[in-house]
């Protein structure tokens, strides 16, 4: 059998980062699967133009993973009770909920450790006039 020493193959295992025992360590597992998202920004932004006047809530920047970008466009379409979809475009992964729903997914995303800017909103807001109903008589 081969000795080898315990500076290679510490018989006491610890935790990179904590450097407790791994029996008690507490720090949060990590998954080599799930993309670092602290290297992506994502946008929130409401569309409207092209979809026959139906507002579609986008989020883009996200990273490029197909099967991160399913699961939480499952969550998010559950959740705010809407059809979407997903895809990877070259700016990254997009993820389209139907509907006006910025408001729904912005704690959900936030839940889920995705740190958000402003909401921008593409639609262009009408302004009507309010008549004065004293200058009609």
């Amino acid at each position: 059998m081969i000795d080898i020493p315990d500076n290679i193959f510490p018989s006491d295992a610890q935790c990179p980062r904590c450097h407790k025992p791994l029996d008690g360590c507490t720090c949060p597992a990590y998954d080599p699967t799930q993309p670092k998202l602290d290297q992506f920004k994502p946008r929130l932004r409401l569309e409207k133009s092209g979809r026959k006047g139906k507002a579609v809530t986008v989020i883009d920047g996200l990273p490029p993973d197909e099967a991160y970008l399913k699961n939480l466009a499952k969550v998010l379409k559950s959740k705010t009770g809407s059809g979407g979809t997903f895809y990877v475009a070259e700016s990254g992964g997009v993820i389209e909920v139907q509907g006006d729903k910025a408001n729904i997914i912005r704690p959900i995303l936030n839940q889920q450790g995705i740190a958000l800017g402003n909401v921008k909103n593409n639609l262009k807001e009408t302004r009507y006039k309010k008549q004065d109903t004293n200058k009609m008589q």
